[in-house]
């Protein structure tokens, strides 16, 4: 006699390593609820992605999954041939719902435990930038979307000033690789040089004895005109900080934290709360992500 059917939770994965931390810990948390093998999607979203050019970099976490089947990913395939016409005759995507599909739209939030958890596959595609998608399963997520201890001595000295001082990450995203920065932003309102200062002026006052880390995806010319306290240190790939993973690492070993519009800077504030006590933490988030939902209660908002 057969045993009983495996169920499988099947996610498509996209965008940056922020969003697919995102993607992952909604599909895990529901491959939980429902007692499923999670899988993966990582072809379809990054072969169309031809603007950011993203790569899959959730291999590098000590978790595992297994991968999609071109069969079991056809639904994605048929989700993106209908946005793309929807998008040509004028229609707005509308987001696709029945009892074993999810495939999230303008993030807003749905409770992937309403399911029917009587079938044996699932579908769900979306940002899910929203942490109530993992909330009941915070402590599996972090441990498992933690990465692992870098092997270039370089992060390893960053981290070890810590000892001596309270580190402060400050994360800034241009979104310079975009021919719309505005648009990676809520109301196309994009923070300024003096919005950051502002925010880290009211942190340092915060806090004692402080080491500012300031983390970019280049070094930006702006940053000479910004108001930063002396000593600073800039982490980034002109730097020699070239690891993304390594830097997310980093980030986490950082206790306070200050960050815009970016779901990677998120993750580091989020994945430091393992490494501090969160009441003896100070984080500053933008107010200005896409779904403003991204952003805990507690947090300071700039």
């Amino acid at each position: 006699m057969k045993g009983p059917a495996i169920k499988r939770v099947i996610v498509e994965v996209k965008g940056g390593l922020g969003n697919q931390m995102f993607q992952y810990a909604a599909a895990r948390s529901l491959s939980l609820d429902l007692n499923a093998e999670l899988v993966i999607e990582k072809r379809l979203g990054f072969l169309l992605d031809r603007q950011y050019r993203s790569m899959f970099q959730l291999g590098h976490f000590p978790f595992s999954y297994a991968t999609g089947t071109l069969f079991e990913s056809f639904p994605f395939f048929v989700d993106r041939v209908r946005s793309f016409y929807a998008r040509h005759i004028g229609h707005k995507a509308v987001r696709r719902t029945s009892r074993n599909y999810l495939f999230e739209r303008n993030f807003h939030f749905v409770d992937l435990t309403t399911m029917n958890a009587h079938r044996r596959r699932y579908w769900i595609a979306g940002y899910y930038q929203d942490p109530r998608y993992f909330e009941s399963h915070r402590a599996v997520l972090l441990n498992e979307l933690t990465p692992p201890t870098p092997t270039d001595q370089r992060y390893l000295d960053l981290a070890d000033l810590g000892k001596e001082h309270n580190l402060i990450a400050l994360g800034i995203r241009m979104y310079e690789e975009s021919s719309s920065p505005e648009a990676h932003a809520r109301d196309k309102v994009v923070k300024t040089s003096r919005d950051y200062g502002l925010a880290l002026g009211k942190l340092l006052e915060r806090v004692s004895n402080p080491l500012v880390l300031v983390f970019t995806s280049r070094e930006f010319d702006f940053l000479r005109s910004m108001d930063l306290p002396e000593g600073c240190i800039f982490v980034n790939p002109d730097r020699g900080f070239t690891d993304t993973i390594d830097t997310l690492w980093l980030m986490s070993k950082c206790q306070h934290h200050i960050f815009n519009n970016s779901t990677f800077y998120w993750w580091g504030a989020v994945l430091s709360g393992r490494n501090y006590n969160p009441l003896e933490q100070k984080i500053f988030c933008s107010d200005n992500f896409l779904n403003p939902a991204i952003s805990y209660p507690n947090w300071d908002k700039f």
